[in-house]
């Protein structure tokens, strides 16, 4: 195409546009949203602290942990294990060693 026949194209495009009926558009009432049910006025838009990924990592870590820690209880079911911390009954050895 040369330069001449894209004028004509472009004049011929926009020959049929009015800004008259442009204005007539802005003259219409805006659209309001109007809800389909009643919320009650207490209900408050809280956000959450913790990002959505660390909550989802977070509540993986439990199921996981919650297994385990139900083999574990079902192991020592079976064989007892002795504790893994023992209480401290003679506070005196502690004291020579100083």
């Amino acid at each position: 195409m040369d330069r001449q026949e894209k004028d004509t194209l472009f004049i011929h495009n926009f020959s049929r546009f009015h800004a008259d009926s442009v204005c007539k558009a802005s003259n219409r009432r805006p659209s309001v949203y109007l809800p389909t049910r009643e919320y009650p006025s207490e209900q408050i838009i809280v956000t959450e602290k913790t990002n959505i990924l660390l909550r989802y990592l977070h509540q993986q870590w439990d199921k996981k942990n919650a297994a385990k820690k139900r083999e574990q209880e079902q192991g020592e079911g079976d064989s007892p294990a002795p504790p893994r911390k023992i209480a401290r009954t003679d506070s005196q050895e502690m004291n020579e060693d100083s």
